[in-house]
């Protein structure tokens, strides 16, 4: 029976037009997949194609059986000699062989766990960056807001069991830098990548997301979610979920858990936070000025914004790093927000880093390292509370421990800048001058602007004796830090003049509005005028300045930890 029915197919050259049909819908599934991502189709569309193709394997059989081309025409083929089979029974055989046919390619594509990589499961992807997505919005301002639904998805992925998530600060690095998908991967050590766009037109939301596999810049999953702006954190949450899905992972607290929980019932004063949160990543004196502003605003909309309250503390505390401020006008206020924020939510990891980070300025070492433990104790993937407790630990002069966490949270957040300069700093202290030079050029090499490191760089190369590429490091750094060092390190280097106009135009400065006490102080000190600089000393230590806090550790202090009024003043700040 078997040998007859397989002369016969092949007779009437039914094996022939299965392999010519395979061919075809091989052919068919290659084209359709990149068209059906292009066109933003849902991934169903594909297993609806496939199934499709399977169906026809029957239908070609059947064919074949009944017709053959001869000479460029169709006609019917003869029957075989004797009869051989018919009715019902020959109609199961065809659609069985055509079932056999099509059961390789359903099993590969539905069942088959090792199959191709443009299939979700392929591989199990064990990490991801959230790209920022591209404001598509006719106006251009509306940037914050679609920088805000990275951040949230960022967030909100790293809820996900198993999963590494690229920091905000490491994908927002790469912003504008016209990378393809293989080289973020590599810069950000990922292998996965989910990127899409938002389109805001007043009250209509467009959020299209897809997720690309690094390896092959296959698309994995996408869609596109049309919505009113009310259901911004449902349609986030949908993405989320779409990701885990995809990738195979499980959710810390089970199915049920809200990968996205909407922080506020707000509208508005969710606007208003992300715009804070947009001005508050410039890290400048103006937009930390308005970051606080917006936070405040939602506030005021809300009083119940938990993140809202901790976005004012850190904009308000950052004010006495990279503003030229008065603590007492800052850091009250910031504390008390971070306490409202905990009042809140006890369980809110930033609100403990952001509560350390005024304790650290008040100079109350133990609760800044208390307060930061307890947020690692929440997320111990927080990259910033690593880099915090690492500035923590080497102000107090216990720099194994401070290069340990610098070095953990270099590889939570790879490509951050200011973590990546953070390495440099505690290679400084640790006196590894070379060790601290590389780090910078490092860090400038990923961003030629980034003055923290130029003005980092140039107290490396003052510290050994290189003054003219110090000086030139020193003219790109942020005015309100390299002053300090760059007029410590020449008086002490014998270059009084050009200690002496640094510390002229700081007097100027104090004269008509605010200047460091700490900064004039110190570099009076190594001019030899300790009375003078002793004085403004005790009054930066009395106002907090946070300009003291390295005075234990940095080399650039060394010969003045000769004198016990500098160890006076280093008691004062609590750091003996």
């Amino acid at each position: 029976m078997l040998l007859p029915l397989v002369s016969e197919l092949s007779r009437r050259r039914v094996f022939r037009a299965l392999v010519g049909y395979g061919v075809a819908a091989f052919a068919v599934l290659q084209i359709i997949e990149p068209v059906m991502h292009g066109l933003r189709w849902p991934d169903a569309v594909l297993s609806y194609v496939v199934v499709g193709l399977a169906a026809g394997f029957p239908l070609v059989v059947t064919l074949a059986w009944v017709f053959d081309v001869k000479a460029g025409r169709i006609e019917r083929t003869a029957p075989a000699p004797g009869g051989g089979l018919r009715g019902s029974r020959l109609a199961l055989i065809l659609v069985g062989v055509g079932a056999l046919a099509a059961a390789p390619g359903l099993i590969w594509y539905f069942v088959w766990p090792g199959r191709a990589r443009s299939v979700a499961d392929a591989q199990p992807a064990t990490s991801v960056a959230v790209v920022p997505f591209v404001n598509m919005s006719s106006d251009k301002e509306n940037e914050y807001f679609s920088d805000g639904i990275t951040e949230e998805l960022v967030n909100a992925l790293a809820n996900v069991e198993g999963l590494r998530v690229a920091s905000r600060t490491s994908v927002f690095a790469l912003k504008g830098k016209g990378l393809d998908a293989r080289q973020i991967g590599e810069r950000l050590n990922v292998n996965t990548l989910l990127e899409g766009s938002v389109r805001r037109e007043g009250n209509a939301l467009r959020v299209t997301a897809q997720l690309i596999n690094v390896a092959d810049d296959v698309h994995m999953w996408s869609n596109s979610y049309d919505r009113e702006l009310k259901s911004v954190f449902a349609v986030e949450d949908e993405i989320a979920r779409s990701i885990v899905q995809t990738l195979r992972r499980k959710l810390v607290g089970g199915k049920s858990t809200a990968l996205v929980k909407p922080s506020t019932v707000d509208l508005e004063a969710h606007d208003l936070y992300l715009r804070g949160r947009y001005f508050l990543a410039r890290r400048a004196p103006e937009p930390l000025r308005r970051a606080a502003g917006f936070f405040q605003q939602a506030i005021d909309k809300d009083p119940a914004y938990t993140l809202a309250w901790v976005g004012l503390a850190d904009a308000t505390a950052l004010q006495n790093e990279y503003d030229e401020v008065p603590p007492s006008t800052v850091l009250p206020r910031a504390k008390q927000a971070a306490l409202r924020a905990l009042e809140l939510d006890a369980a809110l990891a930033e609100a403990y880093a952001s509560l350390a980070v005024v304790h650290e300025y008040e100079f109350d070492w133990a609760a800044s390292e208390r307060e930061l433990r307890r947020a690692i104790e929440l997320k111990p993937d927080y990259p910033s509370a690593h880099h915090w407790l690492s500035l923590d630990l080497s102000f107090t002069g216990r720099i194994d421990d401070a290069l340990a966490e610098a070095e953990r949270a270099l590889q939570l957040d790879p490509t951050s800048l200011v973590i990546n300069n953070l390495i440099g700093v505690t290679r400084l202290f640790n006196r590894d001058f070379e060790g601290a030079i590389a780090a910078y050029k490092r860090t400038l090499d990923m961003d030629p602007g980034f003055a923290l490191s130029h003005g980092q760089l140039g107290l490396a190369y003052a510290m050994q004796g290189r003054y003219d590429e110090a000086d030139a490091e020193f003219d790109k750094g942020l005015p309100g830090l390299v002053e300090v060092y760059r007029g410590v390190a020449y008086a002490l280097a014998g270059h009084r003049d050009q200690a002496a106009r640094v510390l002229a135009s700081l007097e100027e400065r104090a004269a008509h509005g605010y200047a460091s006490p700490a900064q004039r102080g110190l570099i009076l000190v190594a001019l030899g005028e300790k009375e003078r600089g002793y004085a403004l000393l005790d009054q930066a230590c009395a106002e907090h300045d946070y300009r003291l806090r390295d005075m234990k550790i940095n080399p650039v202090y060394d010969t003045l930890r000769k004198d016990a009024r500098f160890h006076d003043v280093l008691k004062c700040a609590h750091l003996e």
